[in-house]
């Protein structure tokens, strides 16, 4: 059966209450059953449910595309809640899967990135893969998914790379020494290692602080449903359009 849960930005609550009264749409809850969200917002909104509700992995997640930036869009151009939810229900999509990571009990589906809270500091590393290690000094070092790295990862000159690929991708925020430049790995689990106390950030969020962390290939995937098809190139400039 098709249910629908919704979540919103604060400013968009009255179309919210408009698709739940239609829909019989309930708010995004952990304590409820549903087979499908609908973002009404941007990818802010998204990652915001993301925080809040980790079991919205559990459902296909329907990106209406409200914000400023969309980069994770269920269609090519905005759509009304009731087309898409008409569609959803005439299984009139597809889902593309996409890839998470873990980090010290939170679920990012950009990037985790670690850096000095006093700004301007550089902060000391090493860095241990499965593929070797790599030790320098950065203001801060970040840790992509594939379709993250239309992200934050842009600031440091690192590669856009196919969402598709199963990668991760390391770059490094204003590094003091040429030799580190960004790495695209297939690690499964990435420590990183600091000479100073360190933040923590999931997806911008500040998620915990410390000298060692452990970064792993999320086990669970956004499932976010797409109408049309999925142009990876177009979002990816239509975001750095935004930035």
């Amino acid at each position: 059966m098709t249910t629908f849960a919704v979540f919103y930005r604060p400013d968009l609550s009255e179309l919210a209450e408009a698709v739940k009264r239609e829909f019989n749409a309930v708010d995004l809850s952990c304590s409820v059953g549903f087979s499908h969200v609908l973002i009404l917002g941007g990818d802010g909104t998204l990652l915001e449910a993301i925080r809040r509700f980790p079991c919205i992995f559990d459902s296909v997640v329907v990106h209406l595309g409200l914000g400023k930036v969309n980069f994770y869009r269920s269609a090519e151009v905005p759509m009304p809640p009731r087309e898409a939810i008409v569609r959803i229900i005439s299984n009139d999509y597809r889902v593309v899967d996409l890839a998470t990571l873990e980090a010290g009990g939170c679920t990012a589906l950009n990037e985790v990135s670690f850096f000095r809270r006093e700004h301007g500091r550089l902060l000391s590393f090493k860095i241990l893969t499965e593929e070797g290690e790599i030790a320098g000094r950065a203001d801060g070092v970040i840790v992509s998914t594939p379709h993250g790295t239309s992200g934050y990862v842009v600031s440091t000159y690192g590669p856009i790379v196919d969402y598709r690929a199963d990668v991760v991708v390391i770059s490094f925020i204003a590094p003091f020494t040429l030799f580190l430049r960004p790495l695209v790995l297939s690690s499964r689990r990435i420590e990183v290692e600091t000479g100073e106390e360190a933040v923590m950030a999931c997806d911008g969020k500040e998620s915990g602080v410390g000298r060692r962390f452990v970064v792993e290939r999320g086990k669970r995937r956004l499932r976010l449903a797409v109408f049309g098809e999925f142009n990876f190139l177009n979002r990816v400039m239509a975001r750095l359009r935004s930035l």
